[in-house]
């Protein structure tokens, strides 16, 4: 796929943080300008405050009023916000949450409407954005666009963990441990690591739900009656799953090193021991969906506002994830577009 054409969508999160930091570090290397056309929905207003603030001024965002009008090879900024915004360092207010709102939904309407081909989501406080329908970003996204079933990857160089149950609250977790679900999510994600990530036969660990899920005498129900047949089922239909497996084996002895994936039951399970061993370079992934929606792990940031302290690892190995996965999926598309037949050897 040409570059040119791999336009990302890029939300501008909560205003008073270090999301503009983080993309004004990133977008005035010009190497990102040559990989893709980035696309933010934000304030040309707010991005010139944090450029004084940074003492950047060889660099500026291209502002443009639609995604059709974005530029190859620039950094474009789609002004959604009004000249009332205003920035206030470190602090969560009632205007830096609707901001986020109003760049978050501007944002994937464009996606549905298929002017973006992806889409970036810097970091909201949910407490403040829940006031203006956002209580959490992948979920809105999810029913904007329709999408169902979808599930959350966590991704870096070495490590992918998918959540069964993403952010359920413990007392729903029992809900999604149904032998259908887990052999439709791990159709889900074996699909995604052939065509996202070109691996041409994914082997998947899939963790258990009790302590002692190893120990094949003394297995609990969700073991031994849905997770153990779940796990048949799915190699039966030519998914190949491994387990179940405690979650302090796979990650505290690298077990996961032996796997492309992991699929964790419950959020908890996955997301700390992904944390740990993850460090700046983690990114949320939506699987599942024709578009591409990440979110790099970062933090909203009040405490390093302003500061020039905020380092961008992690948004940028998000728009490097976009741009991997749109090259897998084309080269994919490519080798199984016209495969060979096959035949019978007694023929």
């Amino acid at each position: 796929m040409d570059s040119c054409k791999i336009k990302i969508g890029i939300t501008q999160g909560d205003i008073n943080g270090t999301s503009y930091e983080v993309m004004l570090k990133t977008f005035q290397e010009q190497r990102f300008n040559e990989i893709c056309t980035p696309v933010i929905y934000g304030s040309p207003k707010i991005a010139a405050y944090y450029r004084k603030a940074l003492n950047i001024n060889n660099f500026s965002f291209n502002q443009v009023t639609s995604a059709d009008d974005a530029s190859a090879r620039k950094s474009n900024l789609i002004n959604v916000l009004d000249d009332n915004a205003k920035v206030e360092l470190g602090h969560g207010t009632t205007m830096s949450g609707e901001a986020a709102a109003v760049s978050l939904k501007a944002a994937v309407a464009d996606l549905s409407a298929g002017k973006t081909t992806a889409l970036v989501l810097n970091p909201v406080n949910t407490q403040i954005t829940a006031d203006f329908g956002i209580i959490n970003q992948f979920d809105y996204v999810k029913q904007n666009l329709n999408a169902s079933p979808v599930m959350t990857m966590l991704v870096n160089d070495t490590l992918r963990v998918a959540l069964l149950s993403d952010m359920s609250p413990m007392r729903d977790i029992s809900k999604h441990i149904t032998i259908d679900n887990i052999v439709s999510k791990l159709h889900i994600l074996s699909e995604t690591l052939k065509t996202d990530f070109a691996i041409d036969k994914p082997k998947i660990a899939v963790l258990g739900f009790n302590p002692g899920c190893v120990d094949t005498v003394s297995l609990e129900r969700e073991e031994k009656d849905i997770i153990v047949p779940a796990i048949a089922k799915a190699n039966d239909e030519d998914v190949l799953a491994m387990g179940p497996y405690s979650a302090d084996l796979v990650f505290g002895t690298n077990l996961f090193r032996q796997f492309d994936a992991v699929l964790a039951i419950y959020y908890e399970q996955g997301m700390v021991p992904f944390r740990a061993l993850s460090y700046d370079d983690g990114v949320s992934y939506m699987i599942g969906i024709p578009q591409i929606c990440v979110a790099p792990f970062l933090p909203i940031g009040y405490d390093e506002a302003g500061l020039d302290t905020a380092q961008p690892n992690a948004f940028q190995k998000a728009i490097y994830l976009v741009c991997d996965v749109l090259a897998n999926r084309e080269q994919y598309k490519q080798l199984t577009s016209n495969p060979l037949k096959k035949h019978n050897i007694s023929d």
